[in-house]
């Protein structure tokens, strides 16, 4: 049986078919990640479509001088668009991805399945084209904001989208600055200037949003 957990995370699995479930059942693997865990790394293979049932994932890209750059978080019930991308074009990965929660549960579907899955059920259809949609969108506002908007909103809208379900985002000074594309001194100079003025609470590896109304994204 497909876990309550997994089909509470990925509703569209609990509209599968019979004979569909039993496939999944049987070829389905859950994975547990520790933080900081290189899931994929540029230049692999996808070996599957995976899903985020609990925890985080970051998808960066690596320049040639060294510096990062998040493309976009992957949180439960999402999943990601480059390795969807990968697993129909049959291409290599383009990118890193890293675990950045505590602890990262994901069940993995093989390639070959999804696929099969994909051309038999409807459910599963709607699913990858509304996924690639959303990240396609996201992408799009983050190539926006770093074009138009100044480091204190970016930063602030970071921060609203890479917090988890409580609120806290477990991310370094170093990490938000490498996906920012700033220094380490100048993310923790803007997080001071935040932590005073109420908007959050600071701790090792964690920012605590107390008035995440106050940093919605920037419009």
């Amino acid at each position: 049986m497909i876990s309550p957990q997994v089909i509470a995370a990925y509703p569209f699995l609990g509209q599968l078919s019979a004979a569909s479930r039993r496939v999944v059942e049987t070829q389905g693997r859950m994975r547990v990640l520790r933080h900081g865990t290189a899931v994929i790394r540029k230049g692999d293979r996808v070996g599957g479509m995976y899903f985020v049932v609990a925890g985080r994932l970051r998808v960066f890209t690596i320049s040639p001088a060294g510096e990062e750059a998040s493309l976009y978080v992957v949180n439960p019930g999402e999943s990601c668009l480059l390795a969807t991308s990968a697993l129909f074009a049959d291409m290599l990965y383009p990118a890193w991805v890293e675990v950045v929660s505590k602890e990262l549960k994901v069940f993995c579907i093989p390639s070959a399945v999804f696929r099969a899955l994909f051309e038999a059920e409807r459910a599963v259809r709607d699913f990858t084209v509304n996924i690639l949609s959303r990240r396609v969108f996201d992408l799009m506002v983050s190539l926006e904001e770093t074009a138009l908007f100044p480091l204190e909103d970016r930063l602030k809208n970071f921060l609203v989208r890479a917090a988890n379900e409580r609120g806290e985002v477990e991310l370094t000074h170093e990490k938000i600055a490498a996906s920012l594309g700033t220094s380490r001194e100048v993310v923790s100079r803007k997080l001071k200037q935040f932590s005073k003025a109420g908007f959050i609470r600071t701790r090792r590896g964690c920012i605590e949003l107390l008035r995440p109304e106050a940093m919605s994204p920037a419009r």
